[in-house]
């Protein structure tokens, strides 16, 4: 039987390594990232020296065991590679108990200094949370009552939620993240609920959204956490990396969830139980104190099918959504007129606002994505003189 050794490490040194092993030319992955490229695994690990990081797989396991067999897959694939093991000292144990293949290393001793010790990637300017002391729960009841047309269920549940979540999350430092998952139909609003949660925390940057429509192969992936060592791209920034950076918000909202396969599960399950996670490029971001809100179009059943339930059980609000009867379609339009004629600088009068909306068969029409179009359309037919 093979045996590997596994050196480990202290988290605080963990930055420090990395930049000594990239200055040797040697890349760091995780068991994650190699399962989302498994298709190439062979000419990655025939390339020059890679060190693989077993930390995230040990977490991983605890609690979906399905990272194992793929973990045994890369240990008869390495056999006579370059490859060196490494750990998290704290979870050096728990590699050695579940794994026999695997035995004991040596510390890596980095020599540090305090002011070199980095654990994480701190963003130049804090982010708003909506944990933040100063969040007022009943300001933000409000704010959604008056900005979010319909979702009751989701109003009232998701207050509630939150104050448990901002206790955890600030006093007991239990629970980094407050994640919600959003069932229903195409058009019932489930981005909108994002949005205006963006909304409420920033208002000056874009929204951190994934489209997980765009992942849906192995070589897409790559995109969204970044390509592995010696693949074109692997220098550059992720794709959910450059988002997060780009917004103020601590919100991101991930869309069309059911488009996800395993590797993807294991990532958001590995996400929310820590609240942060590693890139390709060796970087640890935060996430502590997010919101991340997950949509998708399956119905409640297809959700308990297809979502394993160690990572259903992560999700602080888990919510069926559904269409807006006629009243609020009514109340959503008028609020979408009201937002264009603010930024195109036009007064609308109560006649001229109802004139509008009879313009648009909203008793008939129940999806909020194409009343939005309609609306657009509306809006530019009645004032396009007023535009040259």
């Amino acid at each position: 039987m093979f045996t590997f050794k596994v050196d480990y490490y202290s988290q605080k040194n963990y930055s420090k390594y990395i930049e000594s092993r990239r200055e040797e030319d040697i890349e760091i992955v995780t068991i994650p990232l190699l399962e989302l490229h498994q298709n190439e695994l062979a000419e990655l690990l025939a390339e020059s020296e890679v060190d693989i990081d077993l930390t995230s797989a040990v977490k991983i396991s605890k609690v979906n065991d399905s990272i194992n067999y793929f973990l045994e897959k890369i240990i008869y694939l390495i056999a006579n590679k370059n490859v060196k093991f490494i750990i998290e000292e704290t979870y050096l144990k728990d590699l050695l108990n579940s794994y026999p293949f695997f035995i004991e290393g040596e510390k890596l001793d980095i020599e540090i200094y305090e002011d070199e010790v980095i654990e994480e990637i701190i963003p130049e300017e804090a982010k708003a949370l909506i944990v933040d002391d100063g969040r007022n729960f009943d300001g933000l009841k409000k704010f959604l009552n008056h900005h979010l047309i319909g979702h009751v269920a989701f109003k009232e549940r998701f207050i509630d939620e939150l104050r448990v979540y901002n206790y955890f999350n600030k006093v007991i430092k239990d629970q980094p993240i407050f994640s919600i998952f959003l069932l229903g139909p195409s058009g019932t609003g489930k981005t909108e609920i994002g949005r205006a949660l963006h909304n409420y925390l920033d208002q000056s940057s874009s929204v951190a959204k994934i489209n997980l429509a765009n992942y849906k192969n192995e070589s897409s992936l790559s995109g969204l956490i970044g390509s592995p060592p010696g693949y074109i791209g692997s220098k550059e920034e992720s794709d959910l990396v450059r988002k997060i950076n780009n917004s103020n918000a601590g919100l991101l909202i991930i869309d069309e969830f059911e488009k996800a396969d395993g590797a993807i599960h294991n990532f958001f399950l590995q996400l929310l139980e820590e609240g942060r996670f590693d890139d390709a490029l060796g970087n640890i971001h935060n996430l502590n104190g997010y919101v991340v809100v997950f949509t998708s179009n399956f119905k409640r059943t297809e959700f308990l099918e297809t979502i394993p339930p160690e990572l259903r059980s992560r999700f602080n609000l888990i919510i069926e959504c559904s269409y807006l009867n006629t009243e609020q379609r009514k109340e959503y339009l008028k609020k979408i007129f009201e937002e264009y004629s603010v930024k195109a600088d036009i007064s609308l009068n109560k006649e001229e606002l109802d004139e509008l909306i009879s313009t648009i068969d909203f008793k008939e029409e129940h999806n909020l994505r194409k009343l939005r179009q309609m609306a657009r359309k509306a809006f530019f037919n009645l004032y396009s003189e007023r535009f040259k």
